[in-house]
């Protein structure tokens, strides 16, 4: 038996033709039986092999020629019956659907049956005993490649209107909706659902859910590939515009976008005369403008782009408006999807033919943008204090604290001429080269926070100040909620509470305003979070990331997405959510090369990994230790190095590390940035370094360090004030550790119980267990060791409850050796099971990391 003879080669046939005639005149009557196998669809008339078994028949040897026809729908269900072991009657629809797929193929039944049983689409029920099937999800299956190639031969044999109907459809990509199709047959004049139907009967076409789709995409390949590759473009342009017709009087983006994109497939080369192109890029503004609406920036660039290719030579000349709008869109998208090279080719092009300097300042703000999104905060701050110089608006050059409490008096003077409701309902801002002013200001609040903190205070002031003088603009909300974070760094928190909440009203009320609502909502959560407690009045963030992205401000939602993930891991009980958040932070962060908001997350993401237990190697940590680097982010970036140094000294801590966290904390507070925005994850460092400060003035003795411990506890008892559920606890733990610090044992008693107590109450798992370990330090330091192994087998309970196992596993490391003659048998049983686990969780989760 030979099969495939159509591929076989001259020299073989030869060899089957000779022992053919060999059988016929052989005297021992040997008898030689062949059997051969071929496609005739692929063989023409000539074939060698038809030329053999002619001429073999001219010598008495018998030749019978046998044609295999595809099986009808009885012989397909019957042997899909005999297949299944179920009667012809159950198994009638999956063999209607079987056939449609093969038009009764018997190599294709077997393929495709196995396929299904693969899939799990065709199974054996062990309750039923019997196969089942989804109907459902195999019709909507697409067919396996062989058996799509086999199809595509057929669609040359269809009527013309068919072979027609599916061409246009393949021009539309490999599914179109009933809703597109009914457009686009009123359109072209041309009927379609008529020879589509007859396509999906012929089984090139699965109809499903009011959408025609391809079998497979040979077929789609097949269908377009009816075109002359020259005329292509032609048929796209002519689908695309016939398509803009209609779809533009209508609120549906997805025909917009199918319609224009057609004619973008079509290209410049379509345009038939000069007025035309000018058309067509004003309907790609159009589609772009949607995209971007949609916070799809990477297809609005694509529409941009597209547009801008359809304008003449002389276009800055001839359609000035329409080139400046095309360009700073495209400019803005290419920034947004981090496109550096377009960004900058635009830029240029925008800055060499604006007829004004008004006319170039969008592309200018993009520009200072993409310095601050790319680390480069001097430079960004030097440009755009130029351009608000160049609209008249200065920032004051003073660092001095008296001279920003003195214009923090003169705002509030103004301020206080109008009572709230005179505020929500003030004058409108006309002025546009305040109102771009405005847009600068907002934009380098968080550069100068970063960079220059000592002149930020400046900026919002003059925010306030504009908006008082020359009336609300939409970016006036953001300048009422920094002004309340200053007030609350200045004491007045109660008052920069009331700024925060007319901030969020005002949304409401300015036009266009909501395109700010993610920054008023990142500055105001983080002012509310001294008056409510931090545990829901964080969620606000994730609010302002969602409201950010809807409008297309990408800066501001990974902000907020950064204050998020280093906020709740001071207040979650689960430090396994809070990686899992900070995690997906730090791919968004990565995914968009933010080198400067990387350096916020990744300290913390390190932080979790230790106290968890889990892989601590990062190379942008490693990196950032060495001392070259880490100068560099003092000149440049102080609240960075801040929080590097911060999160470093914070371990020690927690390990109880004394010699590296004398030096950590040196250099932590070595820094002399004085922020004038509250954020919450600061006022919880303010914490810490308090009460490593304590610890460090007991062990060295010098009084530095207690100063610093009790500027710290004066902060937490202005704060105590405003917001006891978030504070109480931690200004008690520091009064007891200055009271230890002291010798004042029997008040330092009382406030660590306070403290343990206010912590449990108000739900912070993590300083309930850090309250008990260091009253469990305190006692031991007493020689009081019974109340001792209490308070670290609290501290101890509450630690793995949290989910730091590396910690739990170190504090058990030491209370085993510390108290290894004391006889406290439950004690020492449920701190050697707690440890137990922890290095079992810890383990998993360095695997699970892996």
């Amino acid at each position: 038996f030979l099969d495939d003879l159509q591929w076989a080669d001259e020299a073989s046939i030869e060899v089957v033709k000779q022992l053919l005639l060999m059988s016929v005149s052989s005297y021992q009557c040997k008898q030689f039986f062949f059997v051969g196998c071929c496609r005739g669809n692929e063989m023409k008339q000539d074939h060698k092999i038809w030329t053999v078994l002619n001429g073999v028949r001219n010598f008495g040897v018998h030749t019978e020629i046998i044609e295999l026809s595809c099986m009808d729908k009885d012989t397909t269900n019957s042997m899909v019956s005999d297949v299944l072991c179920l009667s012809p009657r159950l198994t009638r629809p999956l063999s209607d659907i079987l056939f449609h797929k093969t038009k009764g193929n018997p190599l294709f039944f077997c393929q495709i049956m196995s396929s299904w049983s693969k899939d799990g689409l065709l199974k054996l029920s062990l309750h039923r005993h019997r196969w089942e099937w989804e109907e459902e999800r195999i019709q909507s299956t697409e067919l396996p490649e062989n058996v799509a190639m086999f199809f595509t031969g057929t669609i040359r044999n269809l009527p013309n209107e068919v072979q027609s109907a599916l061409c246009i459809l393949s021009c539309f990509g490999a599914t179109s909706t009933v809703k597109l199709i009914k457009s686009l047959e009123q359109a072209i004049n041309t009927p379609l659902f008529q020879p589509l139907d007859k396509a999906v009967f012929e089984g090139l076409l699965i109809k499903h859910d009011e959408k025609y789709s391809f079998v497979h995409d040979h077929v789609q390949s097949a269908a377009y590939n009816l075109m002359k590759p020259e005329e292509r473009c032609l048929y796209h342009f002519q689908y695309g515009l016939a398509l803009c017709s209609g779809s533009m009087f209508s609120q549906d983006d997805d025909a917009i976008f199918t319609a224009v994109g057609q004619i973008n497939r079509g290209g410049p080369s379509a345009v038939s005369n000069p007025a035309q192109g000018a058309t067509i890029a004003n309907l790609n503004l159009l589609a772009g403008k949607r995209a971007v609406g949609m916070s799809d920036f990477k297809s609005a660039f694509t529409f941009f782009d597209h547009g801008i290719s359809f304008l003449r030579k002389n276009h800055w000349k001839e359609h000035y408006d329409l080139s400046l709008e095309l360009f700073d869109y495209a400019a803005k998208c290419s920034f947004f999807i981090g496109d550096n090279i377009n960004l900058k080719i635009l830029s240029e092009q925008i800055l060499t033919y604006a007829r004004s300097f008004h006319d170039k300042l969008n592309v200018m703000y993009i520009t200072v943008s993409a310095l601050s999104f790319a680390a480069k905060l001097p430079e960004s701050i030097e440009k755009g204090t130029w351009i608000l110089s160049q609209l008249g608006e200065d920032i004051p050059v003073s660092s001095l604290d008296s001279d920003i409490q003195m214009h923090v008096v003169q705002t509030r003077l103004m301020l206080n001429q109008f009572q709230d409701s005179d505020l929500l309902n003030y004058e409108v801002m006309t002025d546009r080269s305040k109102m771009m002013a405005m847009r600068f200001l907002a934009m380098l609040e968080t550069s100068f926070m970063m960079a220059k903190p000592s002149s930020q205070a400046f900026v919002t002031i003059k925010m306030v100040q504009l908006s008082i003088s020359h009336g609300m603009s939409r970016i006036s909300p953001v300048g009422f909620a920094h002004f309340g974070s200053l007030l609350g760094t200045l004491g007045n928190i109660l008052e920069g509470y009331r700024y925060v909440k007319l901030a969020k009203q005002l949304l409401g009320r300015i036009a266009g305003s909501n395109e700010v609502a993610g920054e008023v909502l990142k500055v105001s959560t983080n002012v509310v979070c001294f008056v409510e407690p931090a545990q829901s009045t964080i969620e606000f963030f994730k609010e302002g990331f969602n409201l950010s992205m809807a409008s297309g401000d990408l800066i501001t939602a990974m902000e907020c997405s950064i204050y998020y993930s280093t906020s709740i891991f001071w207040v979650y009980p689960s430090l396994a959510i809070v990686k899992k958040n900070v995690d997906n932070t730090r791919k968004m962060l990565e995914q968009q090369n933010h080198l400067t908001f990387l350096g916020f997350i990744l300290p913390m993401s390190r932080t979790m990994s230790v106290l968890i237990g889990s892989d601590v190697s990062d190379s942008f940590i490693n990196l950032i230790t060495e001392s070259a680097l880490e100068h560099s982010l003092l000149d440049k970036n102080p609240l960075q190095w801040m929080i590097l140094s911060f999160q470093k000294m914070y371990i020690s801590f927690v390990f109880r590390e004394f010699d590296i966290l004398k030096h950590l904390a040196e250099k932590y507070f070595h820094v002399r940035f004085k922020p004038w925005t509250m954020t919450f994850v600061l006022s919880v460092q303010r914490f810490y370094g308090g009460l490593v400060s304590f610890w460090l003035y007991r062990q060295s003795g010098d009084s530095i360090w207690a100063e610093r411990g009790h500027e710290a506890k004066l902060a937490l008892s202005k704060w105590t004030e405003s917001s006891q559920w978030n504070y109480q606890n931690k200004f008690y733990l520091l009064e007891a550790e200055d009271q230890y610090s002291n010798n004042d044992i029997e008040n330092a008693k009382s406030s660590y119980t306070k403290a343990i107590l206010s912590a449990r109450e108000h739900k912070f798992i993590n300083e309930e267990a850090l309250a008990c370990e260091l009253a469990g330090y305190f006692y031991l330091s007493i020689d009081d060791k019974s109340t001792a192994v209490d308070y670290f087998t609290q501290a101890h309970e509450k630690y793995h409850e949290w989910g730091a196992f590396s910690k739990t596993s170190k504090l058990y490391e030491f209370v085993q050796s510390e108290f290894r003659f004391m006889h406290r048998e439950s004690t020492q049983n449920s701190l050697q099971i707690n440890a137990q686990n922890d290095l079992n969780q810890g383990v998993s989760k360095r695997l699970s990391d892996h």
